[in-house]
C-alpha cells in the first residue's frame, strides 16, 4: 500500500500513547547505568548498552504511541514513523469495544493472525477476514465512530 496517502483521503487520524508507562520505563534505564558506575567491566557496559538500545525504543516507543490513520480505503497503523499494519475496509467485518487486561501486556502484542497494538485498558477489537485487530485508546468511543465512517457501517444510533 502506498504510504503518500493524499490528503483528501484521510477521514480522521487518531493517537494512542502511554506517556504514563513512559515514565516507569525510564527509571528501569537509570539501575543498570547506576550498576555500571560502581562495578565498571567490559560485561556490565555491553549488557547496559543491549538494555539501553531496547529501553530507549520501548520508551521512545510509548511516548509516541500508535498513530491511526482512518481513510477511504481502510485504516493504517503506525508508529515512530514506521508503517506496522494496513486494514483493507473491504477486510473488516465487525468491531466493537472490550477491556484489555494488563496480563496481556502491552505494546504490539500477538501471534499469528492477531495482533494488538494497546498501551492502556480499553480496546477496539476489529474482526477481519484475515484475522482480529486490537487497537487500544483512551477514547474507544471515537475510534468506532473513525470506523464507522470508514465502512459505512452504523454500530451506534
Amino acid at each position: 500500500m502506498e504510504t503518500n496517502v493524499l490528503r483528501s483521503e484521510v477521514l480522521a487520524e487518531e493517537t494512542h500513547s502511554g506517556r504514563l508507562l513512559s515514565l516507569i520505563i525510564l527509571p528501569a534505564l537509570i539501575g543498570p547505568a547506576i550498576s555500571v558506575i560502581y562495578f565498571p567491566t567490559a560485561p556490565a557496559r555491553y549488557a547496559l548498552g543491549a538494555v539501553a538500545v531496547i529501553g530507549l525504543g520501548a520508551l521512545a516507543m510509548a511516548w509516541s504511541g500508535f498513530q491511526y490513520r482512518f481513510l477511504q480505503h481502510g485504516v493504517e497503523i503506525r508508529t515512530l514513523g514506521f508503517h506496522l499494519r494496513s486494514i483493507p475496509k473491504q477486510a473488516i467485518v465487525s468491531y466493537s469495544i472490550e477491556p484489555w487486561a494488563f496480563a496481556r501486556g502491552y505494546g504490539i502484542r500477538g501471534i499469528g493472525s492477531t495482533r494488538a497494538y494497546v498501551w492502556g485498558n480499553r480496546v477496539v477489537h476489529i474482526k477481519t477476514t484475515s484475522g482480529e485487530v486490537f487497537l487500544g485508546h483512551n477514547d474507544p468511543e471515537q475510534i468506532i465512530r473513525d470506523l464507522d465512517r470508514v465502512t459505512g457501517f452504523v454500530t451506534r444510533g
